[in-house]
């Protein structure tokens, strides 16, 4: 699969630091989440985290608010999104070094329930070494700034839906909280 740089300088990213500093990373539910679907363990008291091959123990994601036209034709085909992790007893956002993240894209609006069983629209995987030429450091932490494009995928709906997800070992994931970016012109 073809990973994109920002075309869009730090236009994107700009937007998505703002929004972290005037929301804050973690106070907003549209941004954060605590445990993963099917993982009870992360669930446990923060003196008892699991451990992880990846050290990532929570996953944060900041989208734009609309889908960008990176090709110049008529229509939205890409999204931008902000990604941040937890990583072992780090207090802010940290670098990933280890394993790999998944961005799903989703046609339409999804709920919680339904995530783990639906088939993804398009799917982007980043290792580690991957992710470091998207790495970028902001007060709250370092992140990741992503635009990419989604290829010959054309939203039904006038919503698309994005998840941050990383593989935790025996078909079980951590989940960000999905992100609804607007496909309306």
């Amino acid at each position: 699969m073809a990973r994109y740089p920002s075309q869009h300088g730090n236009t994107p990213f700009l937007w998505m630091f703002a929004c972290a500093v005037v929301i804050g990373v973690g106070a907003s539910s549209g941004c954060t989440t605590g445990t993963s679907r099917g993982d009870v363990a992360s669930a446990s008291s923060a003196n008892k985290r699991p451990k992880r091959p990846s050290g990532i123990l929570e996953l944060h994601l900041l989208t734009m608010p609309v889908a960008l036209n990176l090709d110049g034709a008529p229509g939205p085909d890409g999204v931008a999104v902000k990604l941040f992790a937890n990583v072992g007893n780090a207090t802010k956002p940290a670098p990933i070094r280890s394993g790999e993240i998944e961005i799903l894209l989703f046609d339409g609006l999804l709920t919680d329930k339904n995530v783990p069983t639906l088939k993804p629209a398009h799917t982007w995987t980043f290792t580690a070494k991957e992710l470091k030429g998207f790495e970028t450091q902001a007060m709250v932490g370092t992140g990741y700034q992503l635009t990419l494009r989604w290829g010959s995928f054309k939203p039904k709906n006038d919503r698309v839906t994005v998840i941050a997800r990383h593989p935790i070992g025996d078909g079980r994931y951590l989940y960000s909280t999905p992100g609804v970016i607007s496909c309306s012109p």
